[in-house]
């Protein structure tokens, strides 16, 4: 389900290290988290990551993203995982600079996504 092993952002690492621990978020029914149109930089926002098909692509400020860096160890976020049944995941979506946003959620390692020119492919 998680694929990745390149960085996008050489000093993850730091970043993360001094970032500050979020709580952990719950999914609400009916209710989508996917952070604004227009995201600033090192805000994280309530975003719901949709499962069913996997975790490589989102939608974040208006573009599609792609799953470049999975940073096993880092957690930003404290508290309990989503439900294991449940086919969304509810974390903070974090614009990391032009290029790289940052998804985090409790239990989870932190995901790296960078911009894609394409559009994901269904899912069966």
């Amino acid at each position: 389900m998680l694929t990745g092993c390149s960085s996008a952002s050489d000093n993850q690492g730091e970043e993360a290290r001094s970032a500050p621990t979020l709580p952990a978020r719950t999914v609400v029914k009916d209710k989508w988290q996917e952070g604004p149109a227009k995201p600033r930089q090192h805000k994280p926002y309530p975003y719901d990551i949709y499962t069913h098909c996997g975790i490589k692509w989102v939608m974040f400020g208006g573009r599609w993203w792609v799953l470049d860096s999975v940073f096993p160890g880092v957690e930003q976020v404290k508290g309990e995982p989503s439900a294991p049944h449940s086919q969304r995941i509810a974390g903070y979506m974090t614009l990391i600079g032009p290029d790289a946003a940052n998804f985090d959620a409790a239990g989870m390692p932190t995901l790296q996504f960078v911009p894609s020119k394409d559009e994901p492919p269904g899912c069966a």
